[in-house]
């Protein structure tokens, strides 16, 4: 299901500073900026919790991890991960990583993107395979 462009602006503030536990501000990545992405269903935060109270990015099954560019991948999980409060995701994300019907290679992209660019914010991670 594509998300109309109002849903987005009506729903998500327009503009958003990522904080996470112990990291730096990043940058501020806009709605707009990872619109492509978002229409792609990479990536979602589901607005569930795990136990620890802390949110949950997943990445449902696919078989074109590696066609996403390494860039739009790390600006998409920068955008996520202002969805949750700063209280929840001061807990730390659990990812869920669904590799079923995909090969290894495809997913070592997404792998890398949190390890570089998301790790001071997460939690467990989890591969389905």
């Amino acid at each position: 299901m594509d998300l109309p462009d109002k849903w987005i602006w009506t729903f998500r503030p327009n503009k958003c500073d990522v904080f996470c536990l112990g990291s730096e501000k990043k940058d501020t990545v806009r709605a707009v900026d990872v619109l492509t992405v978002l229409r792609e269903k990479v990536a979602f935060v589901s607005g569930g919790r795990d136990k620890r109270g802390g949110p949950i990015l997943t990445f449902p099954a696919r078989t074109n991890h590696d066609r996403i560019k390494q860039e739009d991948l790390s600006r998409l999980v920068t955008y996520l991960s202002t969805v949750p409060s700063d209280d929840v995701r001061s807990r730390g994300f659990t990812v869920v990583v669904d590799m079923r019907g995909s090969k290894w290679d495809s997913v070592k992209p997404v792998l890398r993107t949190l390890q570089e660019s998301f790790s001071s914010c997460l939690g467990p991670a989890l591969l389905l395979v």
